[in-house]
């Protein structure tokens, strides 16, 4: 187990792999790509021949990335004495015989060093297992609101890796998480990284903090839906998503008023139900707007088969973990499972939701776009009626792009389609026609939009009054999409 050391032989440990030039573009640069060595790869040997010259590097590329033990000889004139004790004062290394085996994997992450068990815990079977900055955290880190925080609450942190950066912006974080082992990486990440606004506590959901609200509440909570409690960083023992559920629940107490809570999460759909259904009871009463994004679906046959891949090593083991899911599923009706995240902001008052399946692979800072797109729900929902909308002054975004498809006949380009684009954020696109795209087009902050329709109507050459009820639902749907923004008067 890790031992916390003092901030000053943390800092000169951290110096010491800041020196070592440990960090991830040289893990790109000597190992091809930040691969990690795996059974189903069968790439050890070729990483192993990677890192075989004899530099301080490669025996730290082999001792926290590879996970790999190396003789004491092998390893006495590279690391110098101080440092050589700090490594085994701190647990990272722990001598065997002639051998040193490390007891940590260590990961380059958005600026920070990141202690955690190696992938090959999965091994033993470790059911306290504290998982490295993986795919699903590393999400939710692009996505964390980074405004001030006078209090950010990091729920089910592991490792604490969205509280480090969280840091950053808060006056204080907190950092939680049922898993004690977890609370130990916690701490000691935090010290090696020379953070000192972050406070650890170990409890079960909202427990360690019953008393308190926060500005911002992050959580990558265990949330596999599966009938396995083996690993606390993905299992829970509640039924299906029911722990999901319990956090956006529960989460409104422990929010400031304009406080934002951001979660991931998997919800079941049941058989006969929409699948925006089970998710928009979740929301129900909690005093909050909410922007839930739906992600991949899977089929219960293809999600059982993909988290038995994840966390059982042993394939003998496949076709009894596998009847044993789906018989789990077949009881309960489950006809697919979804991702997604999951946005409250508290707010007094009629509270607004908008579930929606998104488009993959966001783009730009996607911090801005959880604000930009709560602030332009409020704007749509601040004008009382139409007179308000049309004295704004729309402007088209500066990332909205028009794509115009064409197809060849008689050797000519026929315009085909027209699609208006957003290139940032989620790529959120709709098919117009020509003459709207040209309406858009005038959008440029300078008219009001009852100016811009008047002179639609007569391009169009059709009633003002259809025309202007037909511009209004389009440009209140264009704002909160993120096509529009309103121009200062």
């Amino acid at each position: 187990m890790l031992t916390l050391l003092s901030s000053e032989n943390s800092q000169r440990l951290r110096d010491f792999f800041v020196d070592a030039g440990y960090n991830e573009s040289n893990l790109r640069k000597y190992l091809g790509a930040p691969e990690l060595p795996s059974r189903a790869l069968r790439n050890l040997s070729r990483l192993l021949d990677k890192t075989s010259a004899p530099t301080l590097l490669n025996a730290l590329l082999r001792w926290f990335w590879l996970g790999c033990a190396q003789e004491k000889v092998a390893t006495a004139d590279l690391v110098q004495g101080e440092l050589f004790s700090l490594l085994l004062e701190s647990g990272l290394v722990e001598p065997e015989g002639d051998w040193l085996i490390p007891r940590a994997m260590l990961l380059p992450f958005d600026g920070f060093l990141v202690a955690s068990d190696h992938p090959s815990a999965f091994e033993q079977h470790h059911s306290e297992l504290v998982l490295w900055p993986n795919p699903t955290s590393k999400f939710l880190n692009k996505f964390a609101v980074r405004r001030h925080s006078r209090a950010t609450l990091d729920l089910g942190a592991g490792g604490g890796i969205l509280s480090l950066s969280a840091a950053q912006h808060s006056d204080v974080v907190i950092a939680t998480d049922l898993n004690a082992r977890a609370a130990i990486f916690a701490q000691f990440n935090i010290r090696l990284n020379g953070i000192d606004n972050i406070e650890v506590l170990t409890g079960d959901c909202f427990a360690p903090v019953s008393d308190r609200r926060f500005d911002l509440i992050l959580s990558n909570p265990p949330f596999f839906i599966t009938p396995q409690t083996d690993y606390m960083f993905c299992d829970n023992s509640m039924e299906l998503d029911g722990l999901c559920r319990r956090l956006v629940k529960e989460a409104p107490e422990h929010l400031e008023e304009g406080g934002y809570m951001q979660m991931l999460c998997e919800w079941a759909q049941l058989t006969g139900q929409p699948w925006e259904e089970r998710i928009a009871e979740w929301l129900e009463g909690t005093g909050c707007d909410a922007w839930v994004m739906k992600g991949l679906t899977q089929d219960p046959a293809e999600y059982a088969q993909h988290r038995i891949r994840e966390t059982s090593p042993d394939p003998a083991n496949d076709a009894e973990l596998y009847a044993g899911y789906m018989n789990y599923y077949r009881q309960r009706g489950v006809e697919a499972i979804h991702d997604g995240l999951v946005v409250l902001r508290r707010r007094a008052g009629d509270n607004w939701v908008r579930i929606e399946e998104v488009p993959k692979t966001p783009t730009g800072d996607l911090s801005d776009l959880i604000l930009s797109t709560f602030a332009a729900h409020d704007l749509v929902r601040a004008m009382d009626g139409d007179s308000e909308l049309l004295a704004i002054r729309p402007k088209l975004a500066p990332h909205v792009r028009l794509e115009q498809i064409c197809e060849q006949s008689g050797g000519q380009w026929h315009a085909e389609s027209l699609t208006l684009r957003l290139i940032s954020g989620f790529p959120f696109h709709l098919t117009v026609q020509p003459l709207v795209a040209e309406f858009l087009a005038t959008c440029d902050g300078t008219r009001t939009a009852e100016e811009a329709i008047q002179g639609f109507a007569v391009t169009a050459d059709a009633p003002l009054e259809t025309v202007r009820s037909e511009c209004l639902t389009m440009i209140r749907k264009l704002i909160e999409r993120g096509f529009i923004i309103v121009a200062a008067s």
